[in-house]
């Protein structure tokens, strides 16, 4: 049986990369799947992507360093879909500078974006279905390097690191609702990004696995949190990074 028949996932940041990876799993999985990015419109190839599941599909295009853009996009989830059952807090960006170069833009940009954004979507998510309905799977996505900062990121890694401290934080408030709350931190994955330059190859003797993490194997590991089977496991960092950080 598919536990994830007629759940809801939204999946913040959807629309390439780890996000999109994670929801075509959930919707692969028999999910209904929210999809979110930040352009107002989705391509009609994305959607179709979905569809071919048969599994119920919509985009959301919002804005999620606004808490008004925020508030308005769970309050229309909610309505058509009914409920949120399962949030993956995915969304975020990674412009790098060194500390001495970092200005109030850059840091406001990053934390809003990466923290504060995950924080208070799950805020409203839990408030207008999690709670009221005595259930609900969060996973929070940060990074190794909210673990172990590189050089160049390092408001990135702060904002990664906040992230895994707000995943204890939520999963310590509400597990009471029946409500489970935690994190994975990839390391070196095949995204987009990191192949359309030849920079992970420096990185790639120091992990002991020899390759870069599929995008599957993230889309696994986020399911598997989210699964009814393992509900016990609450405010847990899984670690994604072929043997880099071992803890």
């Amino acid at each position: 049986m598919n536990s994830f028949k007629d759940k809801n996932v939204l999946v913040t940041g959807s629309t390439r990369g780890i996000g999109k990876a994670i929801a075509l799993k959930y919707a692969e999985k028999g999910a209904n799947v929210i999809l979110h990015g930040r352009s107002k419109d989705p391509s009609s190839t994305l959607i179709d992507e979905f569809r071919n599941f048969g599994v119920k599909v919509a985009y959301y295009g919002a804005d999620i360093t606004s808490l008004s853009s925020i508030n308005s996009m769970i309050r229309e989830i909610v309505s058509c879909f009914g409920s949120i059952d399962i949030l993956v807090n995915n969304a975020g960006i990674y412009p790098s500078k060194i500390c001495e170069e970092v200005d109030e833009e850059h840091f406001d940009l990053l934390i809003n974006t990466n923290l504060k954004s995950a924080f208070f979507i799950t805020q409203r998510v839990i408030s207008e279905s999690m709670a009221p309905q005595n259930y609900g799977r969060i996973v929070f996505i940060s990074s190794i390097d909210g673990k172990t900062p590189a050089k160049g990121v390092s408001i990135y890694s702060a904002a990664k690191a906040g992230v895994i401290s707000i995943t204890k934080s939520y999963a310590l408030e509400f597990a009471d609702f029946n409500i489970t709350s935690n994190c994975l931190t990839p390391g070196w994955v095949e995204t987009e990004t990191v192949l359309s330059s030849d920079r992970w190859k420096q990185f790639l003797e120091k992990i002991p696995s020899r390759r870069l993490g599929k995008l599957s194997e993230i889309a696994e590991a986020c399911c598997f949190l989210t699964n009814d089977s393992v509900s016990y496991i609450n405010g847990e960092v899984l670690d994604i990074n072929g043997g880099i950080i071992m803890d």
